[in-house]
């Protein structure tokens, strides 16, 4: 059986490799058999590849931090889930394999008949959207949010809960192209990043107060968000995709109150919160309903773990497609 590891952290290109290892035996008391139907690469998997991300995981590790699968066998004690139910696979369970044995009581059971495409991605990005929206300030019904990265997994979701919680975007975007596709997602404003931004923002929005930036790219990008928030409002940043670290205006800081938070849905304090599994249960019927969608760039086999890498680096969102069971 095929499966995607990683034995030394380094360049993602050199260090991942694709080995052979024994199908998983029956499963215990409590565990599912599951093969797994699709699984993505995400940018912070490979910043864990190159040991720079939240923990180093012992070596060596299977990679493939969420996915979708179908239950191949159920063990004793396990209720509410049978052979060929369609689950969300839990955080880091090692997605990139055929098939995996993993505690029924961690995986989220989802649709038959749903995008598993957009399943795989059910897991990670979601979640972080759905609680990033609720978890640092009490918005209400009408309230705008103001987001970078408008067009990665987490600010196409932020879109797509924003929406079905009666909330209003504004996306800050750098390429002109995006705008028309966010705003055809559910975005109520897409802008570009520039001079000017906290003004034509304020015109967007009709001069609303804005009391949450939510920041997945950082560096000059940080200060374009702060720039637009209201007195005692608050930043959160999930992520750094510029790779640069985060600028702040400290007279935005001082006199308007800004906080800065940080959100990482790996924290051991959400793995078993219920807001969890309710939030990839949400996001499977935003899919089923078209209000939610990620485009996916391209899918790979999990022989072809190196064009799939080097793919994903390239930009775009990468699928790994598990071989059929046996």
């Amino acid at each position: 059986m095929k499966a995607i590891q990683l034995s030394s952290f380094g360049d993602p290109l050199a260090v991942v490799q694709v080995v052979d290892v024994d199908p998983p035996a029956a499963p215990g008391p409590g565990e599912l058999r599951v093969q797994v139907d699709c699984a993505p690469i995400n940018p912070s998997e490979l910043l864990m590849v190159r040991g720079l991300y939240g923990f180093r995981p012992p070596l060596p590790w299977g990679l493939g931090q969420e996915g979708v699968g179908q239950v191949l066998a159920v063990g004793a004690g396990v209720d509410g889930l049978a052979v060929g139910d369609r689950v969300v696979l839990p955080p880091d369970a090692g997605a990139w394999r055929e098939q995996l044995i993993v505690a029924a009581a961690d995986v989220v059971r989802v649709p038959a008949d749903v995008d598993p495409q957009q399943l795989s991605m059910a897991r990670i990005n979601p979640p972080t959207a759905a609680l990033l929206l609720s978890e640092f300030v009490d918005l209400q019904p009408g309230e705008w949010v103001i987001q970078n990265a408008g067009n990665s997994g987490v600010g196409r979701s932020v879109i797509a809960f924003a929406a079905a919680r009666g909330l209003k975007t504004v996306s800050l975007v750098r390429r002109p192209e995006l705008i028309e596709p966010l705003l055809a997602a559910g975005a109520d404003a897409v802008l570009l990043e520039g001079p000017g931004i906290a003004k034509r923002v304020a015109q967007a929005t009709g001069g609303a107060p804005i009391r949450l930036a939510l920041d997945g790219v950082a560096g000059e990008s940080t200060a374009a968000l702060s720039s637009c928030l209201a007195q005692d409002g608050v930043l959160v940043a999930y992520s750094g995709m510029s790779g640069a670290p985060g600028q702040l205006n400290p007279l935005h800081v001082i006199f308007r109150n800004i906080e800065v938070r940080g959100f990482w849905l790996g924290h051991a304090r959400w793995r078993h919160d219920p807001k969890v599994a309710a939030a990839v249960q949400q996001a499977a019927q935003l899919m089923a309903q078209g209000r939610l969608q990620v485009p996916v760039a391209a899918v790979y086999g999990l022989d072809q773990a190196r064009d799939a890498i080097a793919h994903a680096l390239r930009g775009g969102k990468v699928l790994f497609r598990a071989a059929a069971a046996s």
